[in-house]
């Protein structure tokens, strides 16, 4: 990484690292309370991470010679959210919930995984320092601005029509956030505050 410039596959590797952690802390948590923070912040970020890249460095998957694993990854993140949503619908404490977070988690790590073995030497090889601080900035600033609660049957173009939802999403899920007291955990690794 070049003094003063950010890296796109570092960005998303942060994410990455970030669900696997919180899944290593869910599993050895004591107690309903920390438990559900735990869970909250793992599908928060699940949510945030998917969107994030969808309308970002996927829309850019093509002109990095990964047109035939934009589709792939799309359609993983489909379904990585339609269990998130499952997740996020259930509560830590019911029976089960354990297996329900579980499949989430193991969907999203296998992708997570898979991008880290294919696309990411492809996109290092592709782009120059500027670019890849351009799409990372990109990455970072939708993350701030799309849901941060899984919505599978919102669009996953990539696009406008998944840009304007997720805008009306995310002010509807801090919405349900706050009313609903949730509560999360800090992350271990973090990304620059500011970019």
């Amino acid at each position: 990484m070049s003094a003063g410039k950010l890296e796109i596959t570092h960005e998303i590797k942060i994410d990455h690292d970030n669900v696997r952690d919180l899944w290593s802390r869910f599993q050895s948590a004591n107690g309903d309370e920390e438990r559900a923070s735990i869970a909250n912040t793992l599908i928060r970020e699940m949510a945030i991470h998917s969107d994030a890249e969808e309308i970002s460095v996927y829309n850019e998957y093509p002109k990095l010679g990964l047109g035939d694993a934009q589709q792939h990854s799309k359609e993983e993140h489909a379904q990585v959210k339609k269990l998130v949503y499952d997740a996020d619908m259930s509560h830590p404490t019911t029976q089960g919930y354990d297996d329900v977070l579980g499949k989430a988690v193991t969907a999203f790590v296998g992708h997570a995984q898979e991008e880290e073995d294919h696309d990411f030497p492809k996109i290092k090889a592709a782009l120059s320092p500027e670019d890849s601080d351009k799409l990372a900035r990109s990455f970072l600033k939708a993350r701030n601005t799309v849901p941060t609660r899984p919505h599978p049957v919102a669009p996953q173009t990539g696009g406008i029509a998944q840009k304007a939802a997720g805008g009306v999403g995310s002010l509807h899920d801090k919405i349900v956030e706050k009313i609903g007291g949730r509560e999360f955990v800090d992350l271990k690794y973090t990304h620059p505050e500011s970019f």
